[in-house]
């Protein structure tokens, strides 16, 4: 299969799930990362990894953080999760829970090749909306498939909003907010010196290059400052951090390797209000 039918982005966070079963004390289980692993797409971020091994070290932090948030929004009583671009993300089998309804939401030709997989795997999809979630009517969608659109939600957006315009990306939970009451979002997100090449960091800026010549992924959105979605789109911050702080609840003997991140990449979960 040519990674461009599916687009090299959806095969990095299974390589980096499926890396993460090979170390001795594993953050998280993913025992379906390998299912999707593209021998191409693997050997190309394996050594984009090798050069930039912090890549590889945000990455793992960032599943932790969402995988956190999901177990506590289900505590909390949460029983509808949206992944949005859920690429070959397997949280729907992964923390199958008796009454709590999974939906994925990515490009038609990403759900065919997931689907494909699962199904020759004996394995059923979670209900899925194909298309690209910027321009259906997404709650629409949702009402369609059965869910409660005044019940809380949780969206799970990892490793989205760096590849969207800032006024995609606002619009985009304007509308959201307006037709699901209760939701939660929760995202990871970039600094604007990463998109800007003004981190200072000659290597950190050679990486994003890097990613962006080989992978044809260019990163046009970043924040410095969250009270935005406070003041724009009416939601309330409930919790925030660096990627390094996820590491040091998990594995402070890492943090060196993750230093060079420092304040660049981190995380955001959003209530409405």
């Amino acid at each position: 299969m040519d990674i461009n039918e599916v687009g090299s982005t959806a095969f990095f966070p299974s390589c980096v799930r499926q890396m993460e079963q090979d170390e001795a004390r594993p953050l998280f289980e993913d025992p379906y990362a390998g299912w999707f692993i593209d021998e191409e797409a693997t050997q190309e971020f394996r050594r984009l990894i090798h050069t930039y091994p912090a890549i590889r070290e945000t990455a793992r932090y960032r599943v932790c953080v969402m995988n956190e948030t999901l177990e506590r929004a289900m505590a909390d009583g949460v029983k509808q999760v949206v992944t949005l671009g859920a690429g070959f993300d397997m949280r729907a089998q992964i923390f199958r829970t008796p009454g709590v309804r999974f939906c994925d939401v990515d490009q038609p030709g990403v759900l065919a090749f997931k689907h494909k997989i699962l199904e020759a795997r004996g394995v059923t999809p979670c209900p899925a909306i194909p298309g690209n979630y910027l321009e259906l009517d997404l709650p629409g969608e949702l009402a369609k498939i059965s869910f409660d659109l005044d019940a809380p939600t949780l969206f799970i957006w990892e490793g989205n909003t760096m590849y969207l315009p800032a006024e995609l990306i606002h619009d985009f939970l304007d509308r959201l907010r307006a037709r699901t009451p209760s939701l939660i979002v929760a995202f990871d997100y970039f600094s604007a010196k990463i998109i800007n090449r003004t981190s200072g960091n000659e290597t950190m800026t050679a990486a994003t290059d890097y990613f962006e010549r080989n992978f044809g992924a260019k990163w046009v959105t970043g924040f410095d400052d969250l009270s935005v979605f406070e003041e724009r789109n009416e939601l309330r911050i409930i919790e925030s951090g660096a990627m390094l702080d996820v590491c040091m609840r998990h594995a402070p003997e890492s943090a060196p390797a993750l230093a060079e991140w420092t304040g660049l990449h981190s995380y955001c979960v959003l209530k409405a209000s």
